[in-house]
C-alpha cells in the first residue's frame, strides 16, 4: 500500500522511520526545511529505550502534488495547520483512501456522528474545508507517545507507545482494521477502538493538566513532577477536564490516577512537553484545540471550569506575544 505521512516532525517522523525500517509498504513523507534536506540525506532515525529504527521513505517533500495518489495519509499537523490543508489531503488520497488525523485536543470532526447539527467545528474548522472535503474519509487516532526533535533526521521516543485508532462515529469498519494493520505490521501498537471518544478526553484531560503548564513555565517535565505547587494545579485541571467530560458523556472517574499522571512511576514521559518545544522553537501553539474547546464545552454545558479558562486566557497572551516577536 502507498501511505503518506503528512507532516514528518516528532510525531510524523517517529512514525515514519518504523514504517521505512518495516519495509512492507511504499512510505513517502512531506516535510519542510532542515527536516526534509536531512531525511532526503541520511532518512529517518527513531531511538526508543534501547530500540533504535531507521528507515528511508521512498519519497519525501514539501509539495503534496508531486506524490501519486496515496491509499493512507496519516496527518500529523498540529489542529491549528489543518483547515490549509483540506485541499492538499484531499487530492492526494486515491479514490478509496483514507486520512488518519493523528492530533491532540478536540478534532475537528468531532460533531460526526454524534446527536447534535452535524457541522464544522469553529474555531478548528472556520470555513468547513475540513469537514466538507474529509468528514467521510477520516480516521482518527490518539497518540501516547512522547516524540522530540533532537536533530533534523533524529528523533527522541519512549518505549511502550499506544496509538488508539477509531471511526468518527464509533463504528466498526473494514477501513479501521486495515490501519491498524499498517501500523502493527511495523511493530507499531495500533489498536482499533470503538470508543475513540473515551481516548480523545483522556489524552486531553493529561494535555490539559501537562502542556500549558510547561509552555508557560518553561519547566521540562521532569523539574514540574517536583513541584509541588505545579503538581496541585495540575490536578485541579485535570479534575476540571474529568467533570467537563462527564457532562459530555464520558466518565472518566473512578479511572484517573492523578498521582501517577503527575508523578508517573510506570513511564519515563517526555523531557520537554510538546507545547513547551513548540514555545522555545519559536511555533505556533495548539492551545485552541487543547484548551479552548474544553472551555466551550464546558460553557455549553454550565461546567465550572475557572483554572482551565485561566489557563486559556494565559495562553492566548502567550500566542500573541509569540506573534509580535516574529
Amino acid at each position: 500500500m502507498k501511505v503518506c505521512i503528512y507532516g514528518a516532525g516528532a510525531v510524523g517522523g517517529h512514525l515514519a522511520a518504523r514504517l521505512c525500517a518495516a519495509g512492507k509498504h511504499e512510505i513517502s513523507v512531506i516535510a519542510r526545511g532542515p527536516q526534509l534536506q536531512a531525511i532526503k540525506q541520511r532518512g529517518l532515525t527513531v531511538s526508543r529505550g534501547d530500540e533504535v529504527h531507521t528507515g528511508r521513505p521512498q519519497h519525501a517533500t514539501d509539495d503534496p502534488s508531486t506524490l501519486s495518489p496515496q491509499d493512507v495519509v496519516i496527518v500529523t499537523l498540529k489542529a491549528q495547520a489543518l483547515p490549509d490543508a483540506a485541499a492538499s489531503i484531499e487530492t492526494l488520497l486515491a479514490p478509496n483512501g483514507i486520512a488518519v488525523f493523528a492530533i491532540n485536543g478536540i478534532p475537528w470532526w468531532w460533531h460526526k456522528g454524534l446527536n447534535v447539527p452535524q457541522t464544522p467545528l469553529f474555531p478548528l474548522d472556520p470555513q468547513g474545508q475540513l469537514w466538507d472535503r474529509l468528514r467521510d474519509k477520516t480516521l482518527g487516532c490518539v497518540i501516547y507517545s512522547p516524540n522530540e526533535v533532537i536533530e533534523p533526521g533524529v528523533i527522541r521516543s519512549a518505549p511502550k507507545d499506544r496509538w488508539m485508532l477509531g471511526e468518527p462515529d464509533g463504528s466498526e469498519s473494514e477501513r479501521l482494521n486495515r490501519v491498524a494493520d499498517i501500523f502493527q505490521s511495523a511493530g507499531i501498537r495500533g489498536l482499533a477502538t470503538a470508543d475513540l471518544r473515551y481516548e480523545i478526553w483522556y489524552k486531553l484531560l493529561i494535555n490539559c493538566g501537562l502542556n500549558p503548564v510547561a509552555a508557560l513555565t518553561r519547566l521540562p517535565t521532569p523539574l514540574m513532577n517536583k513541584n509541588p505547587h505545579i503538581i496541585a494545579l495540575r490536578k485541579a485541571v485535570m479534575q476540571e477536564v474529568t467533570d467537563i467530560a462527564l457532562a459530555c458523556g464520558t466518565d472518566l472517574r473512578g479511572k484517573i490516577d492523578f498521582d501517577e499522571l503527575c508523578t508517573p512511576t510506570k513511564r519515563s514521559g517526555s523531557n520537554r512537553a510538546s507545547m513547551l518545544q513548540d514555545v522555545l522553537a519559536g511555533r505556533s501553539l495548539e492551545h485552541e484545540a487543547i484548551l479552548g474547546i474544553a472551555v466551550g464545552l464546558a460553557q455549553v454545558h454550565g461546567v465550572s471550569a475557572p483554572r482551565c479558562e485561566l489557563m486559556l486566557g494565559l495562553m492566548r497572551g502567550l500566542s500573541e506575544s509569540m506573534e509580535q516577536d516574529s
